[in-house]
């Protein structure tokens, strides 16, 4: 029978940084989350909802949103900043032992 590793079975056996993407994603997923896609949301809608009040307009705003910029900022610094806070909160949890809502 086939068995599936987890993300700690790969950094056991061939090293590295714990990578869990191929497991989580929404509801239905192996490790589905019912949040999952609200972090994404928040952020490029708050971003959005930022370029609207300098000023562009619904279609300025989609062709940046659909645009490479917007992964080419997340393979920069913003990818680097949203790790930083996924580990700032991870700790935060690890001390509290359970998330303040």
């Amino acid at each position: 029978m086939f068995e599936l590793k987890t993300p700690s079975h790969y950094v056991t056996e061939y090293g590295g940084d714990y990578d869990c993407t191929g497991h989580i994603g929404p509801l239905g997923e192996e490790w589905g989350m019912y949040s999952f896609n609200m972090p994404s949301y928040d952020l490029w809608n708050a971003m959005a909802a930022e370029l609207h009040a300098k000023g562009w307009n619904d279609e300025e705003i989609k062709d940046f949103l659909q645009s490479k910029q917007t992964r080419w900022m997340m393979d920069g610094k913003l990818g680097e900043e949203l790790r930083k806070l996924g580990k700032k909160y991870a700790k935060h949890a690890i001390k509290l032992s359970e998330w303040e809502y």
